[in-house]
C-alpha cells in the first residue's frame, strides 16, 4: 500500500470517483457527534487564516481499493476506510456553493461546483458526476441532496425544516446539508456586507488547501476486508452489523453472482430502516443499537448449543459460526439474518398494541426482559411469521412464567441460562411446538427456574407489596391487564392509549381522613393496614390529573372523582361501596386474583 499526505482540493479536483461499496454502512453522522464539530475545526482554521496565521488541519486517514474501470470511464477507488468524513465534506462543499449562487458570486460558485463534479464526456453511467458515490441505501438522498441547489429545494423533497433540530434521526445526508448551509451562512454574514468576500475567499482556501488527509492507496496484494475488519479493531465506530456486512458480501462465494440482486434482496431492508435498526434502546442499564440485540438473540439462536453469545464480541461470534458451518452459503446466510430480522422487528412494532401479540410485547418491554426473543424468533419463524393458535399459546406461558415470578419476587438473573437450555432442548427434539415449550418449563423445579403454582402465586399476590417492591410500569401492566379482562360481551371498551397513573384508594397517607377501626388496638390495626395499603387490592388506574385532585381525600371524595371522571370497568366496580377498610382491599385483592389465574395461567392447573 502507499500513503500519501494530500489536502481535499488535491482529492476532489480531479476527475475522480471515490465509490463506497454496497457492504459499508449507511451515513450515520449526526449534528451533535459529528457536524458541530468538524464545523468548528472548519471555522477555526478558517479564523486562523483571517488573522493571517493559517496552519492545516489533519482530519485521519482514508484508505482506497483501486477499481477496475474502462477506456472513457473515470478513475474509481472503493473507500474502505473515511467514508463518512468524505461524504461530509461533498456534503459542505455543495452547501458553500449553493450559498454562492444565491450569493449570485460566479466564479467561486463555478470553483465550488469544480470540487463536486466530474467532467464526463465519454462516460454512460450519469452517476459517474458525483465525485462521492454513497452505499446503496443512501445514493437516492444523496443525488437528490447534491443536485437541489438551495435549501428551499431540500426542504421541499424531504419535508423538513431549514434548520434541523438537534437529535434528528433521519434524513441524515439532506439535516447534514441544512446543518451546513445554515451554519457557514452565519459565519459569512450577509452577502453586501464587505467582509463576505473576504471570508468566503478564506472559506474556500480553508477547504481546499488547509483540510488534509493522510490517503493509504491499496494495491492487489492487500486485502481489503483484512484493513477494513482491523480499522474496526483499532477503534473505528463501526457496528457489529457492519463487520456482519462486510464479511458475507466480500466472500469470495459471491464472485460470480449478482451481488446487487443479492443485496436489494437481503440486505437492503435493513439499510433502508437505518434509523430504525441503529437507534440506540435501553437493554437492562445500558442502551444499545438496536440491530445489535437483534444479532445477540439470532446468534443465541443459531449456535443453538446454549452457549452464551458475548454481546461485545458479536461480529467474532458470527465469523466463528459462519466458518464452521461449512454446509450453509452465505446466500442462505444472507437470507436466514433477513428472515429473521423481519421478524424480529415485527417484535418491536409489527402489531397493535389491541391485539394479543402487541399486548404481550407492550408487556414484555416493560419487564424489560428480552430473554425470550430467540425463542419466540423460531416459533414465529416456523409459523411462517404469522400469528396462530400456537404461537398465541407459546406468548401466553411464556408471559405467565415471567409474570407469575415477578409477583412471586423470584430472580430473574438466570432467564439467559434457561432460554439457552430451552433452545437446545427443542432443537434436539426438532420442534418449537407450544406443547414441547410449556413440558420443559413445567419441568423446571430449581428456585430460579420453576413456574409458581396458584398457591404460592395466590399468597404473594395477597400479600406483597407490589406498588413498593416493583417499579410503577410492572405494577400498571399488570393492573392494565385486569382492566381488559373485566371487558364482557356487553362491556363498552376502552382503549388505554395514555399510561394512566397508579392511584391508592386507600391514600399512603391516609392518618388525616382515614380513622383506625375501633375495636382493635392502634398499634394492631396501624401494622395491618400499612401492610395492606401498597397490595394490588388497594390500587387502581386514573389520569395523571386526576390523580392530585383525588391525593390523600376522604374515601366520599375519592368516589364522587372516580364517579365523575373515570371510565375503566375496575373503577365502576368501586362505585357501591359505602366502606373501604381493611376487610374491602383484602375482598378486592382475591377478586383481582381469580382474574389474575385466567390472565396468567399455569397449565397445569387451569
Amino acid at each position: 500500500m502507499n500513503a500519501n499526505k494530500k489536502s481535499l482540493g488535491h482529492i476532489f479536483d480531479p476527475s475522480l470517483r471515490l465509490v463506497v461499496p454496497l457492504f459499508q454502512r449507511p451515513y450515520v453522522w449526526k449534528q451533535e457527534t459529528y457536524w458541530q464539530p468538524l464545523w468548528e475545526s472548519i471555522k477555526d482554521v478558517a479564523e486562523r487564516r483571517l488573522n493571517n496565521t493559517p496552519r492545516p488541519h489533519f482530519l485521519g486517514a482514508i484508505v482506497l481499493d483501486q477499481m477496475k474501470f474502462s477506456v472513457g470511464d473515470i478513475d474509481t477507488r472503493q473507500i474502505i476506510d473515511g467514508q463518512q468524513r468524505m461524504t461530509t465534506f461533498q456534503i459542505v462543499l455543495a452547501a458553500v456553493r449553493d450559498r454562492c449562487q444565491e450569493a449570485a458570486i460566479g466564479s467561486y460558485h463555478r470553483a465550488f461546483t469544480k470540487l463536486t463534479t466530474n467532467e464526463i464526456p465519454l462516460c454512460d453511467d450519469e452517476d459517474a458526476v458525483f465525485k462521492i458515490w454513497p452505499t446503496n441505501a443512501d445514493r437516492n438522498q444523496f443525488r437528490a441532496v447534491l443536485t437541489a441547489g438551495s435549501p428551499e429545494k431540500v426542504c421541499a423533497a424531504f419535508n423538513l425544516k431549514k434548520v434541523p433540530s438537534e437529535g434528528v434521526q433521519d434524513n441524515l445526508i439532506a439535516n447534514a446539508y441544512l446543518y451546513f448551509y445554515d451554519t457557514l451562512s452565519t459565519w459569512l454574514g450577509p452577502s453586501a456586507e464587505p467582509a463576505f468576500a473576504e471570508r468566503l475567499k478564506t472559506l474556500w482556501h480553508t477547504i481546499k488547501d488547509d483540510m488534509q488527509v493522510v490517503v493509504i492507496d491499496l494495491d492487489d496484494n492487500d486485502d481489503a476486508q483484512v484493513i477494513f475488519e482491523t480499522l474496526n479493531a483499532l477503534g473505528t465506530p463501526l457496528l457489529p452489523a457492519d463487520l456482519i456486512k462486510n464479511f458475507l458480501f466480500q466472500s469470495p462465494d459471491l464472485k460470480n453472482e449478482n451481488v446487487q440482486a443479492i443485496y436489494d434482496k437481503y440486505w437492503k431492508p435493513f439499510d433502508d430502516a437505518a434509523a430504525f435498526w441503529r437507534e440506540e434502546v435501553r437493554q437492562g442499564r445500558l442502551n444499545r443499537p438496536r440491530i445489535d440485540l437483534f444479532l445477540q438473540h439470532y446468534l443465541t439462536l443459531m449456535k443453538g448449543k446454549g452457549d452464551e453469545v458475548q454481546a461485545t464480541h458479536l461480529f467474532a461470534e458470527f465469523r466463528d459460526l459462519a466458518r464452521t458451518q461449512t454446509t450453509i452459503t452465505v446466500k442462505d446466510h444472507l437470507k436466514s439474518i433477513h428472515t429473521y430480522g423481519a421478524i424480529f422487528q415485527k417484535f418491536m412494532s409489527g402489531f397493535s398494541r389491541n391485539s394479543p401479540e402487541g399486548r404481550f410485547f407492550y408487556r414484555l418491554n416493560e419487564l424489560d426482559t428480552t430473554t425470550v426473543f430467540p425463542v419466540l424468533l423460531e416459533v414465529f419463524k416456523r409459523a411462517g411469521g404469522i400469528p396462530s393458535d400456537e404461537v398465541r399459546s407459546v406468548l401466553t406461558d411464556l408471559e405467565s412464567f415471567l409474570v407469575r415470578r415477578m409477583i412471586c419476587g423470584l430472580t430473574t438473573k438466570n432467564y439467559n441460562t434457561l432460554m439457552r437450555a430451552l433452545i437446545l432442548h427443542l432443537r434436539n427434539k426438532d420442534t418449537f411446538s407450544a406443547k414441547a415449550v410449556k413440558d420443559y418449563l413445567l419441568g423446571q423445579d430449581a428456585e430460579s427456574t420453576r413456574w409458581p403454582k396458584d398457591d404460592e402465586f395466590e399468597k404473594a399476590w395477597l400479600n406483597r407489596p407490589l406498588y413498593a417492591v416493583l417499579t410503577r410500569a410492572r405494577v400498571r401492566i399488570v393492573l392494565e391487564a385486569l382492566e381488559l379482562e373485566m371487558y364482557t360481551g356487553k362491556t363498552e371498551k376502552i382503549t388505554i392509549d395514555s399510561k394512566l397513573t397508579i392511584e391508592h384508594v386507600m391514600p399512603q397517607e391516609w392518618e388525616p381522613h382515614w380513622p383506625l377501626p375501633q375495636e382493635v388496638s392502634a398499634d394492631d390495626a396501624t401494622k395491618r393496614r400499612e401492610s395492606l395499603v401498597h397490595t394490588i387490592g388497594n390500587l387502581t388506574l386514573v389520569t395523571d390529573k386526576l390523580n392530585p385532585s383525588m391525593s390523600n381525600g376522604s374515601w366520599a371524595s375519592k368516589k364522587v372523582a372516580l364517579g365523575e371522571h373515570t371510565s375503566l370497568a375496575m373503577n365502576r366496580k368501586l362505585f357501591d361501596l359505602n366502606l373501604w377498610n381493611e376487610e374491602a382491599v383484602t375482598a378486592r385483592s382475591e377478586k383481582l386474583f381469580e382474574m389474575a389465574k385466567q390472565i396468567w395461567p399455569r397449565p397445569d392447573q387451569v
